[in-house]
């Protein structure tokens, strides 16, 4: 999965957000910049995920795609369950 637009431009034009972002993150803003650049796998990492829901935003703002994904995605029948 990558990060929408939304948190895109918010990381690219915020600069208070990228660097607390880089701070959660351990890295250097600029370094934070330039994952927003190249939309880098690392955006979608369990730290910035919660800095982006603390600042208010939902999962589905947070990720491309995520309707998309979540409706594909099926759930896993249990152990007990028999399938016909």
């Amino acid at each position: 999965m990558e990060v929408s637009e939304t948190i895109i431009e918010k990381i690219l034009n915020d600069n208070n957000f990228s660097i607390e972002l880089a701070k959660r993150l351990g890295n250097q803003q600029q370094s934070v910049l330039g994952l927003a650049r190249r939309n880098s796998r690392n955006l979608t990492l369990w730290e910035a995920v919660m800095f982006y829901k603390e600042q208010g935003f939902t999962e589905e703002e947070i990720f491309k795609n995520y309707q998309l994904y979540n409706s594909s995605v099926k759930p896993k029948k249990s152990k007990n369950e028999r399938v016909n």
